[in-house]
């Protein structure tokens, strides 16, 4: 499934989810959400009437029908079996619409932060939405990225939590598929790191990844005084890699709206596409 965020970047997200789909000979469905807004009561308390309403959902329809048109005449030149689906809602929380329909499909894509604070608002609140709703992995793509298929490089970030051994299992068939898999694990920094999940968790993966024929390295990289997410894109840039797999909001939303995390992070810093799961 393609999720729609109506910016431009949408295009290229659409490039890649084909390019995937044909990859993997599976069928696409394209997601779009369409607010069917209610006018909010004027000054005086006067209501709009019925017959304004009625213009106003009507130009909407039509903008809708537009879009959808304009998408399948686009997707109708290729050999990926595809649907739009438009789904209309006068909810304001229209994320959660596109979340429900993700929960019908094996893997999401969509389009990554571009950088615009209002633009990557609306990137992120659909994000989060699917990621922790649907019960989906999403693939985000940069919005100038082109998938190369088949993915041959991949890097797992590991740590040994809820999060991340989802993302595991749930790329498992990227894994199976890649020449190489790289297990990548941050050793936090300063008096405070410790390995509460025991002192051999990268190889306890590697072992489990090499029972499904999945040759592995493990490697583990200190932290320094650099954040997570750098350290782990650093590494895919070195490496090569095509694809990095992680875990999705380890901590809560709250606490990486207000003060940054690694989900957070890598949607507005990755140069390649990250696959999330939660």
């Amino acid at each position: 499934m393609l999720a729609l965020t109506g910016l431009p970047e949408d295009n290229n997200a659409l490039d890649n989810a084909l390019t995937m789909a044909d990859h993997v000979q599976a069928h696409l469905t394209v997601v779009g959400t369409v607010r069917m807004m209610i006018p909010a009561v004027g000054d005086w308390g006067v209501a709009p009437d019925a017959a304004s309403i009625q213009l106003i959902h009507a130009e909407i329809q039509a903008m809708a029908d537009a879009e959808a048109a304009r998408l399948r005449e686009r997707l109708e030149g290729e050999s990926v079996p595809s649907e739009v689906r438009m789904i209309e809602t006068t909810s304001f929380d229209i994320q959660r619409e596109c979340a429900l329909q993700a929960r019908h499909a094996d893997l999401v894509m969509m389009t990554a932060d571009n950088g615009s604070r209002a633009e990557g608002a609306v990137v992120h609140a659909l994000f989060n939405a699917i990621l922790l709703e649907s019960g989906r992995p999403v693939m985000v793509v940069p919005p100038n990225h082109r998938l190369r298929m088949p993915i041959k490089h991949v890097v797992v970030a590991w740590l040994p939590t809820r999060e991340a051994s989802r993302a595991l299992h749930d790329a498992m068939p990227f894994l199976k598929a890649a020449e190489s898999v790289d297990v990548l694990e941050i050793e936090p920094a300063g008096p405070d790191a410790r390995r509460d999940h025991g002192p051999q968790s990268g190889e306890d993966v590697a072992a489990h990844l090499a029972r499904h024929g999945i040759k592995v390295n493990v490697v583990v990289q200190p932290q320094q005084d650099d954040t997570v997410s750098n350290a782990l894109l650093h590494h895919c840039e070195q490496s090569g890699a095509q694809l990095l797999v992680a875990g999705g909001y380890g901590h809560s939303r709250l606490r990486e709206w207000m003060i940054g995390g690694t989900t957070r992070e890598l949607l507005q810093l990755a140069q390649l596409p990250v696959l999330f799961s939660h």
